[in-house]
């Protein structure tokens, strides 16, 4: 009997701590069920609070992927082929990645992808006259910010007419 007490004191403390945690920033199922084993709990105990953190609304991930996906692409100016593949590596159904990616508007997103292309062209252009060089080291720095060729060559191709 003391035993079962015991257990529920233990998953009462670590659902307020996961609560605290959850409070501090939006968080994914994911990554909730893996502090809860870095804090000890079983696997039957995380579920127990993993459902009452979604019940009482600390948990969302519809919320927690819309989130992420306007920090990503809008504030740290991230392509979609980098925020999908990091939000796959947090188990997110593909559904809320979807919907969490459509949050941010095709308008918005080609907004940010001119912004940080413009600004690494004049980066690039105190570096070098070549100007295939140029659109190389461009086009690379871009892909490796996440956005994908096509996306590249549209806003090149739109500066070059400008």
């Amino acid at each position: 009997m003391k035993n079962k007490g015991n257990s529920n004191d233990i998953q009462r403390a670590l659902l307020d701590r996961a609560r605290r945690y959850c409070a501090l920033a939006e968080q994914c199922e994911d990554a909730v069920r893996q502090k809860l084993v870095t804090w000890g709990a079983s696997p039957s105990d995380s579920d127990v609070i993993v459902a009452a953190l979604q019940g009482e609304g600390y948990l969302d991930n519809e919320r927690y992927a819309k989130a992420f996906c306007e920090n990503k692409i809008l504030t740290q100016h991230w392509g979609r082929q980098k925020v999908l593949y990091q939000l796959r590596l947090k188990h997110l159904p593909r559904e809320v990645v979807e919907r969490g990616m459509a949050a941010v508007g095709n308008e918005a997103y080609m907004a940010v992808l001119a912004e940080v292309a413009e600004k690494k062209r004049q980066e690039l252009e105190q570096k070098t006259d070549d100007p295939f060089v140029l659109h190389q080291k461009l086009t690379a720095a871009l892909v490796n910010k996440g956005f994908t060729l096509p996306e590249i060559n549209q806003v090149i191709l739109k500066n070059t007419e400008s």
